[in-house]
């Protein structure tokens, strides 16, 4: 558990920092996704901000971590295609290196968040 843990703590800090730099650099990460061909950059920045926040928070409480990893996993690889379909081929470790760290916690934690949602046995 303490290898699910260190996952769960370095993906919290990888978007964590992701959300900041989001923030202070709003306007370059707005001009990528416009550049991508991606619907309101603007808006899709924001909610990408608001996404990496709440996931961060949720990643750290256990038995919300794996529903996180699980939720947070498709952004991830849309922007993994997204690199891969521009040919940003550099940058391709910016998302594997969460998809692979949230695979691992949703794989080792969503039994217990599963198991948290199903209704209490009368």
């Amino acid at each position: 558990m303490v290898a699910v843990w260190l996952c769960q703590l370095y993906a919290a800090k990888i978007f964590l920092v992701s959300a900041y730099r989001k923030t202070t650099g709003f306007q370059r990460v707005t001009a990528e996704f416009a550049r991508w061909g991606y619907p309101f950059p603007d808006k899709v920045t924001f909610f990408l901000i608001v996404v990496w926040i709440l996931g961060t928070f949720h990643l750290l409480i256990p038995d919300w971590s794996g529903l996180a990893a699980f939720a947070l996993l498709p952004f991830m690889l849309v922007a993994f295609a997204t690199l891969l379909a521009h040919g940003e081929f550099r940058r391709l470790r910016e998302p594997a290196v969460p998809i692979v760290l949230l695979s691992i916690v949703a794989y080792a934690r969503l039994d217990a968040s599963m198991a948290m949602l199903r209704p209490a046995a009368s």
